[in-house]
């Protein structure tokens, strides 16, 4: 993030610009970040569902 600001600053001169990219940047930080939790979800509970439908269960042992 700061090397995101630093960059804009010293190319646009313009604080109002380095508000606006790092506001920017944030959201689609977050964005990603809540999509890739989707996606998570969405491979865990196929793979529940896959074991369920063979009726299969796996023991993991540590």
């Amino acid at each position: 993030m700061c090397a995101n600001a630093l960059t804009v600053y010293f190319v646009s001169h313009s604080i109002r610009r380095v508000i606006i990219a790092t506001v920017c940047t944030l959201l689609l930080l977050q964005v990603a970040y809540f999509g890739s939790v989707l996606f998570l979800v969405w491979r865990a509970r196929c793979k529940r569902r896959a074991v369920e439908r063979t009726g299969q269960r796996r023991c993991y042992h540590s």
